[in-house]
């Protein structure tokens, strides 16, 4: 399948950015569009602002808790504690985690946006949309039979290719997809765990093609989801270091 964009999409330097406005506002971060205009083409990014100081309030909150890598002494107790400069900690590891997933993901193939650049408490990708208006998310459309069974094929090789990239997505459904160009495309990734160190990765890998499923389901596609699990590289013996939840 050809890249969703051409290996020369990113505006050439030297190059002058504009913002456009907000396109997502939510309670952790706001995504703006932006503009950058080079010497002989214009571009558009997405860019991904988190808000400081963030104060994560998941009901599974324990699913994700120390998993951006380890830090100095000081910052693991105040991230305990929850302090003020543990919660910086905490964010700066989360965005970290986020731009690096994103990265890894895209040089292993998987169908996300292209990643340009980190920023200060965020990044910039490639805005997925046509003109200034972003792509719906999938949750929102209403594919015929066909076209969802097919598409429900794409998603499971780009779950399988996350995990052999050593990534569980965290948070996967139809609101984290986006339709463009007869395409799901796979974004927010602020809940991606590691596959081989994280001790609830076989758990959120089970609950991602879950919930995924559920969606195709609502379209007509029949789904085994033992079967569909299979296929994405779910497996004892891949998770053997870990214990399933009930």
């Amino acid at each position: 399948m050809p890249a969703l964009f051409p290996s020369d999409w990113l505006a050439d330097a030297p190059y002058e950015d504009f913002d456009l406005g907000v396109l997502k506002a939510g309670k952790e971060s706001e995504v703006y569009l932006v503009s950058r205009t080079g010497p002989t083409r214009t571009c558009l990014m997405a860019e991904k602002r988190f808000k400081p100081r963030l104060q994560r309030g998941f009901r599974n909150d324990y699913l994700y808790a120390g998993v951006w890598g380890e830090g100095t002494y000081r910052e693991d107790r105040a991230i305990k504690k929850r302090t003020r400069f543990g919660q910086e900690a905490l964010q700066s590891r989360w965005i970290a985690n986020e731009w690096a997933t994103l990265g890894r993901l895209h040089d292993a193939g998987v169908t996300v946006p292209p990643p340009v650049e980190q920023i200060e408490n965020g990044y910039r990708m490639a805005f997925i949309g046509d003109g200034d208006q972003a792509a719906p998310r999938l949750a929102d459309v209403d594919l015929d039979v066909v076209t969802a069974r097919r598409v429900w094929r794409e998603l499971q090789r780009d779950i399988q290719r996350i995990l052999d990239a050593e990534r569980v997505h965290g948070d996967l459904s139809a609101f984290n997809v986006l339709w463009w160009h007869e395409r799901p495309v796979i974004i927010d990734f602020s809940q991606a765990v590691d596959a081989v160190t994280h001790p609830a990765a076989r758990e959120l890998l089970r609950r991602d093609v879950e919930r995924t499923a559920a969606y195709f389901r609502g379209q007509g596609v029949a789904i085994d989801l033992e079967a569909a699990l299979a296929l994405v590289g779910d497996s004892p013996a891949r998770f053997a270091h870990q214990v399933l939840s009930s």
